[in-house]
């Protein structure tokens, strides 16, 4: 009785070295993807964020115009106290970590502002979009 001697393949070095560049471009071209999605993420939290603040800030000046005034000093407090926040520390800072500015125009409408968010609109080529609650 005669044995076959089954033949064995090896992957070459060649090989293997494609297989690994393969896979190297194809996590490169994700992680510049994701890198963009992230950014994306992070503008859409902003852009949500003052819409939120300025809803809760437009209720609370709707029950005490009084406070008009101290608006832009006292904003984090009337965030905070607010029954629509679930999370006021997340909500008063931006996509990207840094707090929000609140501010009065001339005619005493709340302005809330990111520079982050700016810059982004601006790097994007579509100035800034949003301020305030309105779109310009």
């Amino acid at each position: 009785m005669k044995f076959h001697q089954l033949k064995k393949r090896f992957i070459t070095l060649v090989e293997m070295m494609i297989v690994m560049f393969l896979i190297a471009m194809i996590t490169g071209v994700i992680a510049y993807n994701y890198t963009g999605s992230l950014e994306e993420g992070k503008a859409f939290k902003t852009k949500a964020g003052i819409e939120k603040i300025h809803t809760v800030l437009d209720l609370y000046l709707a029950t005490h115009p009084e406070d008009r005034d101290n608006i832009d000093t006292r904003w984090k407090d009337i965030v905070a106290s607010s029954q629509l926040v679930k999370n006021p520390q997340e909500l008063i800072k931006d996509g990207w970590g840094y707090e929000y500015q609140v501010s009065k125009d001339q005619q005493g409408d709340i302005e809330i502002k990111s520079a982050k968010y700016d810059s982004y609109q601006a790097s994007k080529g579509k100035g800034s979009l949003f301020n305030s609650g309105k779109e310009s």
